[in-house]
């Protein structure tokens, strides 16, 4: 199973290239102030320069917007330092020379911020040594298929080729959706096919076709040493050429604010996945121990009618051990080999996932094995529940398929029901998987895919148990090693590759560079990046990255082994004393001395005095947020069997030695056998009348089921079901 790791409230797709920026921009009018314009523009952040604060709008320090000097359009020169006392932002075109050139002299020309425009004319350039036009790239900068013109002789002669340098004239003629375009002028279908109204000449003749205008990544350049200390942001033609029209209007003052979009630093989808990991543990470790509760309930004192009856005698009347009471035939009991084969097994499976990358084959897996678990766990009580209040009850509780097929015997109109509701929402949650790019922002797949995982990990912990902490112990720590070793070690043997994410993320993130995965999202080298299935997740709310908190399925089982080690330990407890006093409050214990009334007297309480269950569900949802806290603070996924191993299994330790039950715990405390025998109907179980088996539940259990005798010392060294 992968348990990997993974509150991954980092995992991000990068399927484009993020505008992680905003030019905030108002105009008022120079006749009475009054705002005349006011919208936001957004943009692509730089690798280099300052960072601008979070925020939105235009401030009380929003800045002027200017042009670069006329002899140097492009602000590829070199330009000593001067201050201003003014704030603005200067507006530059693309190309000519580097990103960060152009920031270094706009910061030495004295602005305080450059917004970079991107233009037709920055896709050609001329060849140093021969003086040939370099045409702009098919597919990086173009692509035909989204629109294509055939311009005319006259056409091409309205232009100033070679097309080398910022010609906003040029521009002008291959953009727009009138007859001035060019291309729309030849091609009239151009304007509606071509999404950014604009055309590229391709260098094959007199053809122009569809340019791509997207956000680029604002790159460093390794050979400047000098620092940029001003922000920079990039922007699309189209959006230039709303902010360079309103700057021509001598009617208006411009004035700008640059921000970086705002998002919060610590997203509320982590606290919800932190509570739903919290939540199902408990709630599958505590339906856990369920048959212990059933069988207490029905038990009641009978009258004492003989007067031989012993005085040390008491008897109950109680469900006898019967086939529905029986574990289910796929229970199993887990032993140190058992722990040792599900480390191997898992290990296994995620080296052949991580070489014959069959992910697919998982998705389908995991749909049909949580189907079933849909079926049993959710829809079966909800329709018993539903029907039983009904006229109807007897007709849905009639066989109406009874084969000896696969050992299916007879089946209820119920059971059929429930099986297609839950086959059913399975195969909706399947096909949403192999149609959607990203099924997991679709809301009901990750809904359905949340409920399934519950459902999943409730019916592995009713069938798989934990008997003793030395079994527990043999899992949790090699499950916590194999975490470690598959999320941190494997990057030094496969080349930086980290097995456990490249699994969890269907073969790690695209191959492609971001914008050219926005440009052919369904690209080969495109996909990858989505989480498999077998995990909780809750995408991150009001963030304009997405991206989703995760936390895998195997981060609540294997802890959950635990904690349901303890709910059945609890439950086995006051079961067991509740036969030998009719109550399940223990009689012959030993308190530990905690203050009275007091708030740090109830919290001894609990933990001195108590159980088990609770204090190890607090342990898990410490470690599990501190797991939380950790992805945070170390900006990165995190194995939460790091935290949790030691915070539930140590609990479990610690508060088993200061009980003194630690000896019993760790070789299986024999309450559980007594209990089970109750419950389940085993031949006999045998304790020594030397141990104190019950040191919350009192003592021993004898006798046959329906009675319980006590001895002079409360321990009886014998129980025979009988």
């Amino acid at each position: 199973m992968k348990s990997c790791a993974v509150l991954a409230c980092l995992i991000c797709r990068a399927s484009a290239v993020l505008p992680t920026g905003v030019v905030s921009v108002v105009g008022r009018s120079l006749d009475n102030g009054a705002v005349t314009t006011e919208y936001s523009l957004l943009g692509s952040q730089a690798s280099f320069g300052a960072v601008p604060p979070m925020g939105s709008g235009v401030g009380s320090d929003a800045m002027s917007l200017m042009v670069p000097p006329a002899e140097d359009e492009l602000l590829c020169g070199s330009y000593a330092e001067s201050e201003s006392s003014a704030r603005s932002a200067m507006i530059v075109a693309r190309g000519g020379c580097t990103f960060e050139q152009k920031a270094l002299a706009a910061q030495a020309l004295g602005a305080s911020a450059i917004v970079i425009h991107n233009t037709l004319a920055s896709r050609y350039s001329l060849n140093e040594t021969t003086g040939e036009p370099i045409w702009p790239q098919d597919k990086f900068d173009y692509d035909c298929n989204f629109g294509q013109a055939t311009l005319t002789d006259s056409d091409m002669s309205a232009l100033s080729l070679p097309y080398q340098s910022y010609d906003p004239t040029n521009d002008s003629r291959l953009s727009g959706d009138t007859d001035y375009n060019l291309c729309v002028k030849n091609d009239p279908s151009f304007a509606s096919t071509c999404s950014s109204q604009r055309c590229l000449l391709t260098g094959r003749g007199n053809i122009a076709c569809c340019a791509w205008d997207l956000h680029v990544w604002l790159y460093s350049d390794p050979s400047i040493s000098h620092q940029v200390a001003i922000p920079a942001i990039f922007i699309t033609m189209e959006q230039a050429a709303r902010l360079l029209a309103d700057l021509s209007n001598n009617a208006i003052h411009l004035q700008v604010d640059i921000h970086s979009r705002p998002r919060p630093s610590y997203n509320l989808s982590a606290m919800i996945i932190w509570a739903l990991g919290v939540f199902i543990a408990a709630l599958a470790a505590f339906l856990s121990a369920q048959d212990y509760r059933d069988h207490r309930k029905p038990m009641h004192p009978l009258p004492s009618s003989s007067s031989s009856a012993p005085t040390n005698e008491r008897t109950y009347t109680a469900h006898q051990p019967s086939t529905s009471n029986s574990p289910p035939p796929d229970s199993l009991e887990l032993t140190p080999l058992h722990a040792l084969g599900f480390i191997v097994m898992a290990s296994s499976a995620l080296l052949v996932l991580f070489f014959l990358k069959i992910y697919s084959f998982v998705k389908i897996m995991y749909a049909f094995g949580c189907s079933g678990a849909l079926t049993q766990v959710f829809f079966f009580p909800i329709y018993t529940k539903l029907f039983t209040s009904t006229k109807y009850k007897r007709y849905m509780s009639q066989v109406c398929i009874n084969t000896p097929l696969c050992e299916i015997g007879a089946v209820s109109r119920i059971e059929v029901l429930s099986a297609m509701s839950g086959y059913a929402l399975g195969l909706a949650w399947l096909i949403l998987a192999f149609t959607l790019r990203h099924p997991e922002n679709n809301v009901f797949f990750w809904v359905v895919q949340d409920i399934m995982g519950a459902c999943m990990c409730i019916l592995f912990l009713s069938i798989i148990k934990l008997n003793s902490i030395r079994v527990a112990s043999i899992l949790l720590i090699v499950a916590f090693l194999y975490d470690i070793f598959f999320v941190f070690v494997t990057p030094l043997i496969f080349k930086g590759q980290s097995v456990m994410i490249t699994v969890a993320t269907s073969g790690g993130p695209p191959k492609a560079d971001p914008s050219w995965c926005e440009k052919y999202p369904t690209d080969a080298d495109c996909q990858g990046g989505d989480p498999l299935p077998m995990l909780l997740t809750v995408p991150r709310i009001a963030d304009y990255q997405q991206g989703a908190s995760l936390l895998g399925l195997g981060d609540i089982v294997l802890p959950g082994l635990l904690l349901s080690f303890a709910a059945r330990f609890d439950e086995a407890k006051k079961l067991v004393g509740f036969m030998r006093t009719g109550s399940a409050t223990p009689t012959n214990r030993s308190p530990h001395t905690c203050p009275p009334d007091s708030p740090a007297g109830r919290i001894c309480g609990l933990l001195c005095n108590g159980g088990y269950f609770v204090p190890l569900v607090i342990a898990y949802a410490i470690g599990l947020l501190c797991a939380n806290i950790a992805v945070y603070v170390m900006n990165m996924g995190q194995p939460a069997l790091l935290y949790l191993v030691p915070a539930c299994l140590g609990t479990m330790v610690v508060l088993g030695k200061r009980r003194n039950e630690l000896d019993d715990l760790w070789h299986g405390p024999k309450v559980i056998r007594a209990a089970d025998a109750m419950v389940y109907g085993e031949e006999e179980f045998e304790t020594p009348n030397t141990e104190n088996t019950l040191s919350e539940g009192g003592g021993s259990v004898g006798a046959p089921l329906g009675t319980v005798e006590e001895g002079p010392d409360g321990d009886v060294p014998l129980l025979s079901l009988t």
